[in-house]
C-alpha cells in the first residue's frame, strides 16, 4: 500500500497563469510582448550591449508595471497548498514576477530570473531593485536585468532535469499555464518518469500544442484540461478535486 506522505505535488507554472492578473505574456496572442517587440533588440545576449537602453526600457516597464497587479485566485490557492503540505509541494516558474510571492507561497523557484534584480557582471552580484525604473544612463552596460536571454543557459535547468528525473508513480505534476513553446514540461516528465508519473496539462487553447510537436493522438500527459489558472484551481474542480485526494486521501 502506498504510503501517502511520499506522495509529491510538483507544480509547473507559465505565463498563463500570471495572465489572468493582467500580465502580458511573450508569446501568446495577439498582445503578446513578442508580438510587438524584436527578440533580439530587448532580450538576446548577443545584442545586449548594443542595445543597452532599449533592452533597459523594455525591462523598466515590465518591471515598474508590476506594482498595479495583484496575485489571483490560482496564485493564492498554489500558496495554501505549498504552506499546508510543506516539502511536498514542489513550485517552479517560468514567470519572472513576484506573484507567486506576493500570494504566499514560501518557496518559489524561477527558471528563467527574476524581473525585481538586477545582475552586475562586473562583480558576478544579483542586486534587489525592486519596482524601480533602472536608471541606465547613470551606469555603464554592465547592469542586465536577471532574467535568461536568448543565447543564454538557464543555471536552473539542471535542477530541474533533475528533478524531472526523479519522478516516479508517486508524484503529481501540475502544469498550468505553459504553452509548452519553451520548456515541454509534460514531455520532459513523462519521459524524466519513464511515463510512470501522474500529469495533468491545464490549459485554455483548443489546440493542444502536442498536436503540432509530436502528432495528433501522443499525448505525454494523463489529461488535459481546457481550462485557465484560476478556474483550474478552484477548490470544486476537477483539477483542485484530483489534487486534494492525492495530496489528502
Amino acid at each position: 500500500m502506498t504510503n501517502l506522505t511520499n506522495r509529491r505535488l510538483i507544480i509547473f507554472t507559465g505565463a498563463g497563469t500570471s495572465a489572468e492578473s493582467g500580465v502580458p505574456t511573450f508569446r501568446t496572442g495577439p498582445n503578446g510582448l513578442w508580438h510587438n517587440h524584436r527578440i533580439e533588440d530587448v532580450c538576446h545576449i548577443d545584442t545586449f550591449e548594443q542595445n543597452y537602453e532599449l533592452v533597459h526600457q523594455f525591462y523598466n516597464d515590465r518591471r515598474t508595471s508590476l506594482q498595479g497587479v495583484e496575485p489571483n485566485a490560482a496564485h493564492r490557492a498554489i500558496a495554501e497548498l505549498q504552506q499546508r503540505h510543506g516539502d511536498r509541494v514542489t513550485l517552479m516558474t517560468t514567470n519572472v514576477d513576484d506573484l507567486h510571492e506576493r500570494a504566499g507561497s514560501p518557496e518559489v523557484v524561477h527558471i528563467h530570473g527574476n524581473l525585481l534584480e538586477l545582475v552586475n557582471l562586473a562583480e558576478g552580484r544579483v542586486e534587489s531593485i525592486g519596482y524601480e525604473a533602472f536608471d541606465y544612463a547613470a551606469h555603464p552596460p554592465r547592469f542586465k536585468p536577471n532574467v535568461v536571454f536568448f543565447g543564454e543557459v538557464a543555471p536552473v535547468y539542471r535542477d530541474l532535469f533533475n528533478l524531472m528525473n526523479s519522478l516516479t508513480r508517486h508524484d503529481l505534476v501540475l502544469v498550468i499555464g505553459s504553452s509548452e513553446s519553451v520548456v515541454q514540461f509534460c514531455l520532459e516528465a513523462y519521459s524524466g518518469s519513464n511515463g510512470a508519473a501522474t500529469i495533468l496539462y491545464v490549459d485554455p487553447t483548443e489546440t493542444c500544442p502536442y498536436d503540432r510537436l509530436l502528432g495528433p493522438g501522443l499525448k505525454p500527459y494523463t489529461e488535459h484540461f481546457r481550462m485557465g489558472a484560476v478556474e483550474a484551481m478552484h477548490a470544486h474542480s476537477p483539477v483542485r478535486k484530483w489534487i486534494d485526494r492525492w495530496l489528502d486521501s
